[in-house]
């Protein structure tokens, strides 16, 4: 492996950078972050840290600042639209931090449809994701730029619509906003610069293979069970994501046997329950820290 450091961006905080410590954690590299530090270095693949504002990540990926960094789809696309001439490429999806961009509007007012929006105001903290979705549609909107609260931005009428990411969309029900499109569906990535060395490409492979090692393991689970031997091929009838089991005689009995399988969906009580209605007994479900295709 090569001496050369691996240089990433992370967000210093938010929901965004606390999946990205876990997961990075889970990964042996034992990051702590603390409120004054805003560089993190560690012996783990040569690795350092650097700590700043999610929207400030893709463009010191771009200017090679950082060899890498986790940052959410949707400021990566914003990013891209702003700088055409740009060198990002995402790398992989991670998983976390599901969220999506959407156009929200008063659930008592006047607007219904996107053609509604012709003429209005709509408040947003991602004006060019807003902007090429407009004109995709041919809808001729005012765009004001804000950069926090955008919800409230119709309640205190300086604008008739938002557009802003969406969570779980509690805090739309709460100022009384529906959905009125999604504009795109967003998830944390690793993002790279395409010109980065051969060296950095070798750090940056074998952090990702970690990264999905684990991400490929969180939802799966080990499974041990006692079973009679003829019922093993209804295993994969009620566990659809698990590979090929490992079957093993039981001493001293010819017809039960004990098996061994990895399952990579969910694990829930109505599939213990199906387990033992083809006679599986000593069901045991582990979880997988890592795993390793």
């Amino acid at each position: 492996m090569s001496d050369c450091k691996l240089k990433v961006a992370l967000q210093k905080s938010g929901k965004l950078s606390e999946g990205s410590f876990e997961l990075l954690n889970k990964c042996s590299f034992k990051l702590r972050p603390s409120k004054n530090h805003y560089l993190i270095e560690t012996k783990e693949l040569n690795s350092s840290f650097l700590l700043i504002r999610d929207d400030d990540i893709p463009g010191f990926v771009d200017s090679e600042v950082s060899d890498i960094g986790i940052v959410g789809e949707n400021g990566v696309f914003e990013y891209i639209l702003d700088n055409p001439k740009h060198n990002l490429e995402v790398i992989t999806k991670l998983g976390f931090a599901h969220c999506r961009l959407s156009i929200a509007v008063p659930q008592d007012g006047q607007i219904k449809s996107i053609q509604d929006l012709h003429g209005k105001t709509i408040a947003t903290s991602y004006p060019a994701s807003l902007r090429d979705f407009l004109a995709k549609h041919n809808v001729q909107a005012k765009i004001l730029v804000m950069h926090g609260s955008v919800e409230l931005a119709p309640k205190i009428a300086i604008a008739d619509a938002i557009c802003d990411l969406v969570s779980t969309g509690a805090t739309l029900k709460e100022n009384k906003l529906v959905e009125l499109e999604v504009i795109f569906e967003s998830e944390a990535v690793i993002i790279g610069n395409k010109n980065c060395s051969a060296e950095v490409k070798e750090k940056i492979n074998e952090l990702i293979f970690r990264l999905q090692s684990v991400i490929e393991a969180k939802d799966s689970k080990y499974i041990m069970l006692h079973i009679d031997k003829s019922q093993v091929g209804k295993l994969q009838e009620i566990l659809p994501g698990c590979e090929s089991p490992t079957v093993l005689y039981l001493h001293g009995s010819e017809d039960k046997v004990a098996v061994h399988v990895v399952s990579k969906e969910g694990i829930f009580w109505d599939t213990i329950s199906k387990l033992k209605s083809i006679g599986a007994t000593s069901i045991l479900v582990l979880p997988i820290e890592k795993m390793m295709s």
